[in-house]
């Protein structure tokens, strides 16, 4: 599905048992295509069950039109086609879980 991407960084979203962030944008080429990810740390801090935190990539999707325009605020935005094949999915979380750093890896 296509879909706009507005890049923004460093926002802190809180939840009720913590917050995180995202705070640096990756690229990876896939089968010639390039695959936008966003690295976050997850810190729980406010839960019952304790404390703790990790971090994780947030995979955008194949990028279709790079910075193509920017939105109210004056941020960029980019054209990207989400990705929803599970085989595709696992290939490319099994490249951003290869140098060991991340240790969860979402779709969009």
């Amino acid at each position: 599905m296509r879909k706009e991407y507005t890049h923004i960084l460093n926002d802190l979203t809180e939840s009720i048992s913590g917050n995180y962030t995202f705070f640096e944008e990756r690229h990876l080429n896939y089968d010639n295509k390039d695959v936008l990810y966003l690295l976050g740390t997850a810190s729980i801090d406010s839960s019952c069950c304790g404390i703790g935190g990790c971090l994780f990539a947030h995979v955008i999707g194949f990028v279709l039109d790079c910075h193509y325009k920017r939105d109210k605020r004056g941020l960029p935005v980019s054209s990207i086609e989400t990705i929803s094949d599970n085989i595709i999915q696992t290939e490319i979380s099994q490249l951003i879980k290869a140098d060991g750093m991340v240790s969860q890896v979402n779709y969009w």
